[in-house]
């Protein structure tokens, strides 16, 4: 019966220490990636970005572009303007006889009707109507912009369009095709994945896409 007892206690004791190396073990684990978590420089500027409420304001104010530009009414509308046999490309083109480029910011729109309209515009006035037309004729297409996180504001604006099973730059006011690095020569580009970073707008979502326009 001793023996017994003896056993039971050794079975009871060994099951005890696994237990307790486990828990340790465990605490262990949760304090390194604590500790990784408070010391990681971008894991943290995450999480102070998810919090700034002049993120969300941002965030919202482009998201609802694109909601109007994506809008059954909008699309139906702005398809009758165009050439239904146009590809991306072409439309690239066609912008360039419709709208000029002004540095005045008086009567700037960012209806995409208005713009045209008025007939000029600054980057985000032609990277509108550009993904508006590219909506407007079926190909998947959003705006892109450039924003400086100290304040959020906006630096630069275009455009992306899937293309050819990938996502390709486009930008419409400088009537440039597919090269994301021209920015690292611009007077902002060195802060490219730090003070400025770049964010793509879909239809209710966007997506942090500055890794395609840093050379680092």
């Amino acid at each position: 019966m001793n023996q017994a007892k003896k056993r039971h206690k050794s079975k009871m004791l060994n099951e005890t220490r696994k237990w307790i190396f486990a828990i340790s073990a465990f605490i262990l684990i949760v304090t390194i990636l604590t500790i990784a978590l408070l010391f990681n420089p971008a894991i943290n500027k995450a999480n102070i970005v998810d919090t700034d409420p002049a993120f969300k304001t941002f965030t919202d104010h482009y998201l609802s572009i694109m909601k109007n530009l994506n809008s059954s009414a909008t699309r139906s509308q702005m398809a009758l303007q165009l050439n239904p046999n146009y590809n991306q490309t072409d439309l690239f083109t066609w912008q360039q006889s419709k709208m000029i480029f002004a540095q005045d910011p008086t009567g700037f729109y960012e209806d995409r009707f208005q713009i045209l309209a008025s007939g000029k515009g600054i980057c985000v006035q032609w990277s509108i109507v550009y993904v508006s037309a590219c909506l407007a004729l079926g190909y998947q297409s959003r705006l892109v912009v450039a924003v400086d996180i100290s304040s959020w504001s906006f630096i630069h604006t275009w455009a992306e369009d899937y293309y050819n099973g990938t996502w390709v730059h486009v930008d419409p006011s400088d009537k440039v095709w597919n090269n994301p690095l021209r920015y690292q020569s611009w007077s902002w580009g060195s802060a490219i994945g730090s003070q400025v970073k770049i964010f793509a707008f879909e239809d209710g979502t966007y997506k942090d896409v500055t890794a395609t326009y840093s050379s680092h």
